[in-house]
């Protein structure tokens, strides 16, 4: 009987020889918000809650010292609002401790900490970074796309984590009706040393409603932030800590920079670079394509090696996909953990096999950056 042996050498080189980012963990921890974001509506999910058990702060321990094995250095966290779990604190320590020394560890989060936790708790845990959901600075504007919350108490979020040298970006969902309010958002990044990230609303889930009236493209919004963008200089990701798909630039002047996540307008399969685990240890490499597998089960049978092996193999074989389209950098449904999905085969159709209607890739002859 061959043992597997972890992490595999050959895999490795296989995946460094792509050029792309290595891999981190994308983890969904739960699927409970408190909030109710009108292109989010977690309480429509029909798994809402995952009555089955998630993953423990043990389990996701054992899954990140098998992933530090493979030489993944990064983990983020995501809901849901993960800061919802009782045991959020556990986990973020077990993923730092499991990935090990000099591992960058995030989450993101709506900046409203429940009762009992804040940001100086998460940063001594080992949380390295903040990804604040806001997306208008007006209380009652922000409150009717976002269900609730207050955008003063997330601004006072962000305060504490930069004043704790916490790398801190700002998600920031554009729409039509409320592009004004993503301008003043972006505007922070003026003052504070943070990336504002305008992302564009995709039409999946309850946003598809949204998508006709709400679209609005990153060449529109580039077209109205001209006069802070003309002089801007393009920013590293690598500076910024950030190994997913964008471009951030900084105008003359600015602490800050403004990035572009546009995932309806522009292509970014080939930096996709997550592997996303649902809050019950489904594995997913691949969102457009199931080669989806239990880790629970790896887990009770100690073959996480076989495991984060299947994972790899799969991350090098995107290329072979259909279902594709170029739209690979896509959070579908991750936290729906029974979703149907067809073992072995592409999962069609999530998206148009072409850019939105009217939508234009404002930096489709730009090769992606892989810092």
């Amino acid at each position: 009987m061959t043992t597997l042996v972890s992490p595999d050498p050959d895999l490795l080189e296989a995946f460094r020889a792509t050029g792309r980012n290595h891999p981190y963990l994308a983890l969904t921890l739960n699927s409970l918000c408190n909030l109710d974001c009108v292109f989010c509506k977690p309480r429509c999910m029909p798994d809402y809650g995952h009555k089955d058990r998630p993953l423990t702060a043990e389990q996701y321990a054992a899954i990140a010292r098998e992933a530090g094995a493979w030489q993944v250095r990064k983990a983020h966290c995501s809901g849901g609002e993960p800061t919802l779990r009782a045991d959020i604190l556990d986990v973020v320590t077990a993923l730092a401790e499991g990935l090990g020394d000099g591992a960058t560890i995030g989450m993101t989060s709506h900046g409203n900490l429940r009762r009992g936790l804040s940001v100086e708790q998460f940063h001594a845990a080992g949380l390295t970074y903040l990804n604040v959901s806001l997306h208008s600075l007006d209380p009652e504007r922000s409150a009717t796309i976002m269900g609730g919350g207050d955008p003063a108490v997330a601004r006072v979020t962000i305060d504490e984590a930069l004043a704790l040298g916490m790398q801190v970006k700002v998600n920031c969902v554009l729409q039509r009706t409320y592009l004004a309010d993503a301008i003043s958002v972006a505007a922070l990044a003026r003052d504070l040393p943070i990336a504002v990230r305008l992302i564009e609303l995709q039409k999946i889930g309850p946003a598809e409603a949204l998508f006709p009236q709400e679209f609005i493209d990153e060449a529109e919004v580039r077209t109205v932030l001209s006069d802070w963008l003309a002089s801007a200089g393009e920013v590293s990701r690598a500076d910024l800590g950030v190994r997913s798909p964008g471009r951030y630039l900084q105008p003359p002047g600015w602490a800050g920079s403004i990035g572009f996540i546009s995932n309806s307008s522009c292509a970014t399969c080939s930096d996709a670079n997550r592997i996303k685990i649902t809050p019950t240890g489904i594995a997913r490499p691949c969102i457009l394509h199931n080669r989806d597998i239990a880790l629970k089960d790896y887990l009770a049978a100690g073959t996480l090696p076989e495991a984060f092996a299947h994972l790899f193999r799969s991350m090098l074989d995107r290329g072979t996909n259909p279902a594709w389209q170029g739209f690979h950098y896509v959070d579908y449904d991750l936290r729906w953990d029974r979703l149907e999905r067809p073992q072995g085969v592409p999962v069609l159709p999530l998206l148009p096999t072409a850019p939105a209607a009217g939508a234009s890739c404002a930096r489709r002859a730009q090769p992606e950056e892989l810092s």
